[in-house]
C-alpha cells in the first residue's frame, strides 16, 4: 500500500511538471552561433552556452524585438531560436536578394538571427507561421554573470 502512495506522488508530481512546463514555461538551452552576441550557443561546452527561460505564453502577439523559439519550416526536426524583426503586415526584402519584396502575411512573422555571418533564418525561407512558434525566451538564466531580460 505505501509503494503505491508513493507510485501516486510521483504520477502527480510529474503531471503537475509536466503542465507547469506546458502552460507556462521551461528553461532550455541555446545551440548555435546565430543570435550571437545577444545568446551564446556556439562552445562545445554545455557550461559555457546560454540557458534561457521559455515561455510559453502569449506568443501570438509578439512584438519586433520579441526573440521566439520555433520549428524551422525546412526541417520539422530542428528548433531556431532568432529575433522577430517584422510582423503582418510589413514588407521585407532578403539580406540576400534586396530586390525582392516579400509581405509578412497575417499569423507569421519575419525572424531573423543577430549575428550576420551565421545565419539561417527568414532571410532563407521567408516569413514563418506562428503555429511553428513554441517558445518565447524571456531571460538568460545560466551562466550567472549573463543573468538578464531579454
Amino acid at each position: 500500500m505505501q509503494a503505491l502512495r508513493k507510485v501516486g506522488k510521483v504520477v502527480v508530481g510529474g503531471c503537475a511538471l509536466y503542465t507547469f512546463f506546458d502552460k507556462v514555461g521551461h528553461p532550455a538551452v541555446v545551440v548555435g552561433n546565430s543570435m550571437q552576441p545577444t545568446l551564446e550557443g556556439g562552445d562545445a561546452r554545455w557550461w559555457k552556452r546560454d540557458f534561457v527561460w521559455l515561455s510559453t505564453r502569449d506568443l501570438y502577439h509578439c512584438s519586433p524585438g520579441t526573440i521566439l523559439v520555433f520549428t524551422s519550416p525546412r526541417d520539422k526536426d530542428t528548433q531556431h531560436i532568432k529575433r522577430v524583426t517584422a510582423v503582418e503586415g510589413e514588407i521585407r526584402s532578403p539580406t540576400y536578394h534586396p530586390e525582392w519584396k516579400t509581405k509578412v502575411l497575417k499569423g507569421h512573422y519575419w525572424m531573423e538571427g543577430d549575428n550576420p555571418e551565421h545565419r539561417n533564418d527568414s532571410n532563407l525561407y521567408g516569413p514563418v507561421s506562428c503555429s511553428l512558434v513554441s517558445g518565447r525566451a524571456t531571460h538568460i538564466i545560466w551562466p550567472p554573470h549573463r543573468w538578464r531580460r531579454l
